[in-house]
């Protein structure tokens, strides 16, 4: 089986939202991710406005208000049980992102992709192995997009490329950049 390119998607946590922001050129100018993922915030505004000339969409948390308030691309839904896919859509229009969190169940991600989302992923967080089957499983039967949620924990590479996934979703912890770094260590590919 040939290597499958995979991606990033990087999770900002709100005390990293003003320097991402700041620093955005910067920061992607070597290694640019597939999207951003924001809480919601007062921050999220700026930090969308500097992605913008970019291209570089910012999806935020679960408030699809909030997404709409700030003009970003779209929403990410930490647990696509608690989506409501149709409202998002509707409220942001067919050109939005939507992103839905599946745990480890191939019917959560079934669903999540029948309604429409554009990329899902399988928490790996809790149980890498289970993610990696599901999303090998998913890699075969479907054509949804899909990421592992990794965390801040970088996972092992060989288990990674047989899982398959188009992005690993990595959430920052300590530092601006942190996850592109990795990304660059880890062999992903930039979006650029």
């Amino acid at each position: 089986m040939n290597e499958k390119p995979c991606g990033l998607i990087v999770a900002i946590p709100p005390a990293l939202e003003t320097e991402w922001a700041a620093r955005l050129p910067e920061l992607v100018a070597s290694f640019r991710p597939a999207a951003l993922i924001v809480h919601a915030s007062r921050e999220n505004a700026t930090l969308v406005k500097a992605a913008a000339p970019l291209e570089l969409a910012v999806l935020v948390a679960g408030e699809t208000r909030e997404a709409a308030r700030a003009g970003a691309n779209g929403v990410w839904f930490p647990s696509s049980a608690d989506a409501d896919f149709a409202g998002a859509r509707k409220a942001l229009g067919a050109d939005a992102i939507f992103g839905a969190g599946c745990g480890v169940s191939r019917h959560a991600a079934m669903e999540a992709a029948e309604a429409g989302v554009d990329f899902l992923a399988f928490d790996a967080i809790a149980d890498f192995d289970a993610a990696a089957d599901v999303a090998a499983w998913w890699d075969e039967v479907a054509e949804v997009p899909v990421a592992l949620i990794v965390g801040a924990t970088i996972p092992d590479r060989a288990r990674v490329l047989d899982a398959r996934p188009d992005f690993l979703l990595v959430e920052e912890a300590l530092t601006a950049g942190e996850s592109l770094i990795f990304a660059t260590e880890f062999g992903l590919q930039s979006q650029t």
